[in-house]
């Protein structure tokens, strides 16, 4: 068990109680904006997660007033796949300003974990994934939201079976920071970003639906479509590129996934799915297709599509080597250590 005077030590705010009411008990993770810490609400005796961000982010006036105003938008999305924000504040107490964020804390592991683990995932299991990401992103395009880094790493799937996205507006209030704007930074994670996202600033819900295609052709081929040796690189082949169908890196994949990824992740934002609803909506016609293409091309181990998360993805399954693509295709998946420690408490990072 590690010393609890160790962790003060290296982390000053554990043991801090925020405004009065957050104290503050481990760190979870750390990112490029925040960490995220577990805590425990005193007032409602309750634990939540508490994203705490960087102090480059935290000095900066225009982000935390953007990153306010965006939280308050993000915290009236009440859905049950959208990781509930409860609150935000500002705390002075330590002599210092620390600017958070009060989230819902989350049993199980990301996706991103999920994938390091197995590799790739079958037809049927990446569907159930991206139909309840597909819901949450309804949800928060009906609320005028765009989500902006649509990630692996942003999809929760809880220990109870539920899938659960995180970050609903943080990143549009990161865009707002004169320390991205002055370094011209540019927002999401390259592997997943729009044509338009690279190019423009003209950002709006199908921009989360290319970003939600490139997931499910990562989910059926244990791949991006897109790689190179530096970031400014793939954004330039996301730019010039249409992602290839799944079934180039996976032979024998339906054509129906092959349609619904080439769809999600046309270059022109004209030609996907519009919004969140309209990708949900194509999503469940897929899973209803996909046991008789999968019978028809006479494979008998395809999994049933199933309701709960933990009948489609059983704990006990082995985990899968991603395919190694051919020359010209989509970039090997760097290698990754199949033995991934397994987060209990968990919520996503920008």
């Amino acid at each position: 068990m590690d010393d609890p005077t160790t962790a003060l030590a290296a982390d000053p705010l554990i043991g801090r109680v925020l405004e009065h009411r957050y104290e503050i008990r481990a760190s979870l993770a750390r990112g490029g904006m925040a960490t995220v810490y577990e805590a425990l609400d005193l007032r409602l005796d309750r634990e939540v997660a508490v994203k705490v961000m960087h102090p480059a982010f935290a000095h900066d006036p225009d982000f935390v007033q953007r990153f306010e105003r965006e939280a308050k938008a993000a915290a009236r999305i009440n859905h049950p796949n959208v990781v509930a924000v409860h609150d935000t504040g500002t705390d002075h107490s330590g002599g210092d300003q620390v600017v958070f964020l009060v989230m819902e804390l989350v049993r199980g592991r990301t996706l991103r974990e999920v994938l390091a683990e197995r590799g790739r995932l079958e037809p049927a299991q990446a569907l159930g994934i991206l139909e309840p990401v597909a819901a949450a992103l309804a949800a928060a395009h009906a609320a005028g939201l765009v989500h902006r880094d649509v990630k692996p790493e942003n999809v929760l799937l809880a220990d109870a079976g539920t899938v659960k996205v995180a970050d609903f507006g943080l990143a549009r209030a990161m865009e707002a920071s004169t320390l991205t704007a002055n370094a011209g930074i540019i927002l999401g994670t390259v592997s997943y970003l729009a044509p338009e996202q690279v190019t423009q600033d003209d950002v709006d819900a199908r921009s989360d639906v290319y970003a939600a295609g490139v997931c499910l052709f990562e989910m059926l081929t244990g791949t991006v479509p897109f790689t190179g040796d530096s970031p400014i690189k793939v954004a330039y082949r996301h730019v010039h590129e249409q992602v290839p169908a799944p079934s180039s890196v996976v032979a024998g994949l339906p054509a129906v996934l092959d349609d619904l990824v080439m769809r999600a992740t046309a270059r022109e934002p004209q030609e996907r799915y519009p919004d969140g609803a309209a990708l949900g909506a194509a999503v469940r016609q897929a899973r209803r297709a996909l046991p008789a293409v999968t019978a028809r091309a006479g494979d008998t181990t395809a999994l049933p599509v199933a309701d709960h998360l933990t009948e489609v993805l059983p704990v006990a399954s082995p985990p899968r080597k991603p395919p190694r693509p051919a020359g010209g295709g989509p970039g090997r998946r760097p290698k990754t250590s199949r033995r991934v420690r397994r987060r209990r408490w968990i919520i996503g990072l920008i």
